[in-house]
């Protein structure tokens, strides 16, 4: 298995385990866990949110990172 396959795997395997811990926060709690943690943990991940901010380096765009180093393994 490649660094790269694996790296998304966590990414995604992240994200799950982000989502089923904000089901398991008590109702009164939503908005301000939302608010903060998920909102950080979600925008650190990925563009795929409905936050208006975003990282300035996520786990996506390091993934595509790997991409470059790739492409430029190639070229050689």
């Amino acid at each position: 298995m490649s660094d790269k396959y694996r790296f998304e795997e966590i990414k995604e395997q992240i994200k799950e385990l982000l989502d089923e811990a904000f089901d398991l926060v008590p109702d009164h709690a939503r908005a301000r866990a939302e608010s903060y943690w998920y909102a950080h943990i979600s925008m650190a991940l990925d563009e795929d949110h409905g936050y208006l901010g975003g990282s300035m380096c996520s786990m996506q765009d390091t993934l595509e990172e790997f991409d470059d180093v790739e492409d430029e393994e190639d070229e050689d």
